[in-house]
């Protein structure tokens, strides 16, 4: 078996806490920031950074609480705090299956990682965990779901894998629900990049109502579907990966 490219992992402080983040590509590429969702990691997005690292410069950050980027003392973990870990100016835009309203698919996460155990006694077992409670993650290679499940997980001095998570923003979570959202269909109307939103049609977090709805809010937006797909899609389906090399290559024209 042929061995995967690597990144450079490395760390920065942002708002008094150190963030980790995976650099990938050419130092002198055009640059792609890569956020998470909740209970992902900056690993989500390695099959994609593998894909365009020949092309561009990929950043791939571990939000706050998250991976091995450093927990909040003070449970800082509203919308607005991780933002601000994020400030920056856009050329254009990505939003993968998820909209200005909460859906039902936001409580079902929730209620998913309230539930979760708390460590499993192998990383097998970790990842069997992880299969049977997302069929988009059962279907990806060995390898992907090996590297996924570290980018999650992690060995304790005990032995045992647990989570890369602050529990404390997981009971946060669970006890209050999802951070409140602010108004982000006013933001959808004025911003000016281009954006492309990316939607499973089997979403419960993003319906197509939503979608359009966004897409035709949105001053220059597009809309991906992905038939048969549920949240989240992987961003390397290959109605994804065309509608990127078309909107990237659009953006940085060679």
């Amino acid at each position: 078996m042929a061995t995967q490219t690597q990144p450079v992992s490395k760390t920065l402080r942002v708002n008094d806490l150190a963030l980790h983040y995976l650099d990938w590509g050419k130092a002198d590429g055009p640059p792609i920031v890569c956020v998470h969702g909740y209970t992902g990691s900056a690993d989500a997005f390695n099959a994609l950074a593998r894909y365009l690292q020949d092309r561009y410069r990929i950043l791939a950050l571990d939000v706050r609480g998250h991976g091995e980027s450093a927990w909040s003392e003070a449970g800082a973990y509203r919308y607005a705090d991780q933002a601000s870990d994020l400030a920056e100016r856009l050329s254009g835009l990505v939003i993968n299956d998820i909209g200005p309203d909460a859906e039902a698919g936001t409580h079902r996460i929730t209620q998913m990682v309230g539930a979760r155990p708390d460590e499993f006694p192998t990383l097998e077992e970790a990842m069997a965990y992880r299969r049977a409670m997302s069929p988009i993650l059962a279907a990806r290679s060995p390898e992907d779901q090996h590297e996924l499940a570290l980018g999650v997980l992690r060995r304790g001095a005990g032995g045992k894998w647990g989570w890369k998570m602050d529990p404390a923003y997981i009971r946060q979570r669970v006890e209050h629900g999802a951070p409140v959202r602010p108004p982000l269909w006013p933001v959808l109307q004025a911003l000016g990049c281009p954006t492309l939103v990316v939607w499973g049609s089997e979403s419960d977090v993003l319906s197509e109502a939503q979608a359009r709805r966004m897409v035709d809010v949105l001053p220059r937006g597009e809309l991906v579907r992905i038939a048969g797909i549920g949240h989240a899609p992987t961003l390397v389906e290959p109605v994804v990966l065309a509608a990127l090399d078309r909107f990237l290559g659009a953006l940085h024209p060679r």
